[in-house]
């Protein structure tokens, strides 16, 4: 049995997604040493080095168990303790034996996205049934978001161009999920008359994507969707006091009515922030370094050690500034320690407050 780590986080490409999943499955009903990895997989272990000391050992699904763990605290108020956790996922897949669950993944998304849809049913569904939460009402194209600006550009593609593939709005929604293109390059792009004619091709393909998602067994709707409540909406507070030390003089505005709208209502500016949030962020550090035509190979490898440490700081930026995730989960999921993290956080910060009071400057009446 070959035994392998994976992040949840990682985006890994869409030809691994099958391979990454099917030897996780593979190991999880192998009868003579399918329990010994399924204990591992679920639940912490305790082990000994060579000197007699003892220390724990995290579960592969710990990131993930964690990260939702930390998002039942602050959406419904209830602590769930990380080995019960475990044994509701556990139990949910292992099905009596059969691993019948196991045999929905159809490697269109990475394995731990698609358990944090089941491990998330699975935990609802208890808690309903013990009456700690009320049941949750079904989501729909009505009361869900988009939350593709939270993703790659890469992935955004793999969606789009699975879901929306022959659909008049595929052009539209990559040319602003994918490309990031601005309102007015958009317009321009696709021969759009008016912000009007804009806005009501864009309502219209969203709900049609948002449908697509809801109804698809291979996207994992966690990843990609939202609920339009307040408590699924995670943008630091920290973003809107450094962006309100520039507008102290204006008295009576909305802080960020200059740049998105004045006629917004409170959460559509807060999903304004959010979605401008992860936009800058993604400007600010790239996926794509270099010219692609480059030859020189020394300059190719630096332009490749570029992006992958670009994308390292996107997400610990992400997690941290954006979701205000714990830096001890952000630690785990780079693979660093705690110390190593806050400096390279700290970093992170002043760059990209430099960066936003360029921006400011710029866009700031």
């Amino acid at each position: 049995m070959n035994k392998m780590t994976y992040n949840f986080n990682e985006m890994n490409q869409p030809q691994n997604f099958k391979a990454e999943g099917d030897e996780i499955i593979n190991n999880l009903k192998n009868k003579e040493s399918g329990a010994n990895y399924s204990y591992q997989f679920f639940y912490d272990t305790t082990v000994t080095d060579a000197k007699g000391n003892t220390k724990k050992k995290l579960c592969q699904i710990a990131p993930l168990r964690s990260k939702m763990i930390y998002d039942f605290q602050k959406d419904y108020g209830v602590t769930i303790n990380p080995e019960d956790f475990s044994t509701i996922v556990y139990l949910a897949l292992w099905a009596n034996g059969s691993w019948s669950p196991l045999d929905s993944f159809a490697g269109r998304c990475s394995f731990y996205a698609w358990l944090r849809r089941v491990a998330k049913n699975a935990i609802m569904e208890r808690l309903v049934e013990e009456h700690v939460i009320d049941d949750v009402r079904s989501r729909t194209v009505g009361n869900t978001r988009l939350a593709l600006l939270s993703q790659s550009p890469s992935k955004c593609k793999m969606v789009l161009d699975d879901l929306m593939v022959g659909s008049k709005y595929h052009d539209l929604l990559t040319a602003i999920y994918v490309d990031r293109l601005p309102e007015e390059k958009v317009m321009k792009k696709l021969h759009i008359k008016d912000t009007d004619e804009f806005s009501a091709a864009k309502k219209a393909g969203e709900n049609k994507l948002k449908d697509a998602i809801l109804r698809s067994v291979e996207y994992s709707e966690e990843d990609i969707l939202r609920d339009k409540t307040r408590h699924i909406v995670t943008v630091s507070s920290e973003f809107v006091a450094d962006l309100s030390v520039w507008i102290k003089a204006k008295t009576g505005v909305n802080p960020l009515s200059d740049v998105f709208g004045t006629d917004l209502t409170d959460e559509e500016v807060h999903e304004k922030t959010v979605e401008f949030l992860y936009d800058f962020s993604a400007k600010l550090w790239p996926e794509k370094v270099g010219n692609p035509d480059e030859t020189d190979e020394k300059t190719i490898k630096k332009n490749m050690e570029k992006a992958e440490n670009n994308k390292r700081d996107r997400l610990i930026w992400c997690e941290r500034f954006i979701k205000n995730s714990s830096p001890v989960d952000v630690a785990y999921m780079v693979n660093h320690d705690r110390a190593w993290l806050d400096t390279r956080y700290s970093r992170l910060k002043d760059k990209f407050n430099k960066a936003i009071k360029l921006w400011w400057m710029s866009h700031a009446s």
